[in-house]
């Protein structure tokens, strides 16, 4: 039988400037801050997380994820490439190319040895369009899955030795494991979780400190967790009807943060879910330990 837990939930302000389509958390613990993107909205958001004060930049392009590097400086997978964000002069370097055009950066994660993997789909979710690709220091895409429409729910079991991903697709709507070799290799990914019984569809996941999967269920309002066998173990209720990811937060990591896209309920900001105590320990997000080339220096008006 399914448990339904509810947490406690305070969403973030109307004045913080509720995105279009909300995506991709990145917390910086240190300084209490949450990095998020609109991808729709092309803007980069930074919300404190005990005031709730934010602060917004344009972007010059759809941004699909954001992510901190070993330094804690915000890089964001967009359409053309991969950027690094200054926020105090409000430029972007951009890193790397994304070769294939009316594709764009979609969904990301960091594994614990500081290697990024991003998945990239076609601006009109072209069937079958969709990849993954590893980046580690050298800034090179290694692709490593192909075939996918609207690649999400990525993450990185570095215990288990395995990589999560799903396709968000309403036809699809599956979540993969693939066991990574030693080499960075991935191995043939085997079904985790069929969601097309589930009101939602599979979006961003994170991991907690069991190795318990939590993934948005957009369009099903809610989170859904499963043991890392793949059983669905519960699922928690949320105020917005399209939550988008979720990361954990807070000093014991027992808190989690949630972005989601605008609906006709709170859509769109943020949702900050308290638990009850000693019910979930999360995992920090880990940082992208990646080089500093000379790349070339994007800037814009800072709104």
């Amino acid at each position: 039988m399914l448990t339904i837990i509810t947490p406690s939930i305070r969403l973030s302000s109307t004045l913080d400037c509720a995105a279009e389509l909300g995506e991709s958390p990145a917390v910086d613990h240190a300084r209490g801050q949450v990095w998020w993107v609109d991808i729709t909205g092309r803007r980069l958001h930074r919300t404190e997380i005990e005031t709730g004060g934010a602060r917004s930049w344009t972007m010059p392009e759809e941004p699909g994820f954001v992510v901190l590097d070993a330094a804690g400086w915000p890089v964001l997978g967009m359409e053309t490439g991969l950027f690094a964000f200054e926020p105090l002069s409000g430029s972007l370097q951009k890193l790397l190319e994304q070769p294939r055009a009316g594709h764009r950066f979609n969904d990301a994660t960091v594994d614990a040895g500081g290697i990024l993997w991003v998945s990239t789909m076609s601006l009109s979710a072209d069937e079958g369009a969709g990849s993954i690709f590893r980046i580690a220091a050298d800034l090179v895409l290694v692709p490593v899955v192909e075939g996918l429409t609207i690649p999400n729910g990525m993450a990185v079991d570095c215990g288990r030795r395995r990589l999560y991903f799903s396709d968000s697709h309403r036809d699809v709507r599956t979540i993969w494991t693939a066991g990574l070799c030693e080499d960075g290799e991935v191995g043939e990914p085997a079904v985790f979780a069929d969601m097309k019984a589930m009101a939602g569809r599979p979006d961003g996941a994170a991991l907690d400190a069991a190795g318990r999967y939590w993934i948005a269920a957009v369009d099903g309002a809610a989170l859904e967790v499963f043991s890392p066998d793949g059983d669905h173990l519960f699922e928690v209720p949320l105020p917005v009807n399209c939550p988008t990811k979720p990361a954990f937060h807070g000093e014991r990591l027992d808190q989690l943060v949630v972005t989601s896209k605008r609906d006709t309920a709170h859509g769109g900001r943020l949702a900050f879910l308290s638990f009850e105590k000693d019910f979930v320990r999360g995992t920090h997000q880990a940082r992208w330990s990646r080089t500093s080339p000379r790349g070339r220096i994007e800037r814009f008006q800072t709104k």
